[in-house]
């Protein structure tokens, strides 16, 4: 790389990206390295009572079914199957970030 400020982006499938600045003098020896550790999970998990684990979007939840979206395919699970339910926070389209006022 060329001395100067850079930006390095990291990012890993299932994963939210990361940025991490660097700036390099024109004296600094080659060589070196850079540790990051990326985010949280950007989709929800779903653990399953036979051990399985899914990796996806959950798009609704009743007392009986739930629905989870993963690659784009919605997949319909019977409630009793689901043991654990690790959901991500995120915005939802459209929203601004900031609390709905009444």
């Amino acid at each position: 790389m060329t001395p100067g400020k850079h930006t390095l982006e990291f990012s890993k499938e299932g994963f939210n990206t990361g940025n991490f600045p660097l700036d390099l003098g024109p004296d600094e020896p080659s060589g070196g390295s850079v540790s990051y550790e990326l985010g949280t999970s950007a989709h929800d998990t779903v653990e399953l009572r036979d051990g399985s684990v899914l990796v996806g979007d959950v798009e609704s939840m009743s007392a009986t079914e739930m629905v989870i979206r993963i690659g784009g395919a919605m997949q319909h699970l019977n409630r009793n199957q689901v043991k654990r339910i690790l959901l991500v926070e995120r915005d939802m389209p459209g929203s601004t970030g900031k609390p709905a006022t009444q």
